[in-house]
């Protein structure tokens, strides 16, 4: 649930049972007891005169009261959200706030840190709290907002309830070991890779499953010699001659060149995307606009994201209430 001292504890608890899907995983989020959960929402209902959901073994679903309350508790919410976003956007001098930041491994090993050198310099009154993990889970995390923004890499899973934005393409390269026979090559197409030994991501890796879905199409089967987690190890296993593999272009630094040997993909070479996501439903908190106003320079496609969080944006209200809203907020 997104931090806000406006949102009553009404709100934060009915949303996060609804969202979360059960009293007990609600209860987990909101650092409280299941009891404590339980009781609030009979007090809501008893307030209300009415059964909010229905319960049984296999979890909680909203009655058809609940649905109706849910759009108007999520517009609530959001309301509450952009004003504390408009009053404040930045803490006074001295204050701390604090931003949970989602990454995929790839970004935390290569990428972040020069953002957070950069963020710090500029807004060193905010805390970072980074959890890093798998692009499906982060999106998850983010669509029940566990996290307010989060830098993934690679495609967004099916029906992902979460807004994005594109920062850049990351073509891939062949990435082989500084010694013959790679050396001599500056270019090769990616069925050069078939019968090689090749240092890969776990199966379960969303990365992985991409690449296996890429070889496959091209009929190409190279002989699995590892399966490493970390990017960096794998850098480090292909530079000690264990194989080749693919990684993104912009992952490879000047100074890991001196193991490395970086090939080309001939014709159009394999490509994923670097995006921003945030919760749909809710606007961005001050910290995470403030974090992605610090990436505008190196996106600038961000420029309109920062632009559009800074000012209420009426029709995302709209949306949330259906067509109960007047359309003098439409603003």
């Amino acid at each position: 649930m997104p931090a806000s001292l406006l949102t009553p504890p009404w709100l934060k608890v009915f949303l996060a049972v609804v969202e979360q899907g059960s009293f007990n995983k609600a209860a987990e989020v909101l650092l409280l007891s299941q009891p404590a959960v339980s009781q609030k929402i009979r007090q809501l209902e008893a307030g209300l005169g009415v059964r909010l959901f229905h319960r049984s073994p296999e979890g909680v679903h909203l009655t058809e009261e609940g649905k109706v309350l849910l759009r108007y508790a999520r517009a609530a919410r959001w309301l509450l959200l952009a004003a504390e976003t408009h009053i404040g956007e930045m803490p006074a001098t001295g204050e701390q706030r604090r931003l949970i930041l989602g990454v995929t491994p790839s970004i935390s090993t290569n990428c972040l840190p020069d953002w957070l050198h950069r963020f710090h310099r500029r807004y060193p009154q905010i805390l970072v709290h980074l959890r890093t993990d798998t692009t499906p889970n982060l999106v998850a995390q983010v669509a029940r907002h566990a996290i307010p923004l989060a830098i993934i890499e690679g495609e967004l899973p099916a029906e992902s309830q979460v807004a994005y934005e594109k920062l850049m393409e990351m073509p891939f390269v062949i990435v082989a070991p500084k010694r013959a026979p790679w050396l001599a090559h500056q270019q090769l197409p990616l069925q050069a890779l078939d019968g090689q030994p090749f240092v890969a991501r776990p199966p379960e890796a969303q990365t992985r499953r991409w690449m296996d879905r890429l070889f496959a199409r091209l009929g190409v089967r190279p002989r699995i010699v590892a399966e490493l987690d970390s990017p960096a190890a794998i850098r480090e296993a292909v530079a000690r001659g264990m194989g080749v593999t693919l990684l993104p272009a912009c992952m490879l630094s000047e100074d890991e060149m001196d193991d490395l040997h970086v090939i080309q993909v001939e014709g159009e070479a394999p490509r994923r995307y670097l995006k921003a996501i945030w919760p749909l439903d809710v606007p961005l908190p001050p910290p995470a606009v403030a974090f992605l106003e610090s990436l505008q320079e190196t996106f600038p496609a961000l420029k309109q994201v920062v632009q559009a969080a800074r000012r209420p944006d009426w029709k995302a209200l709209r949306a949330l209430l259906g067509a109960e809203l007047p359309e003098t907020f439409s603003g």
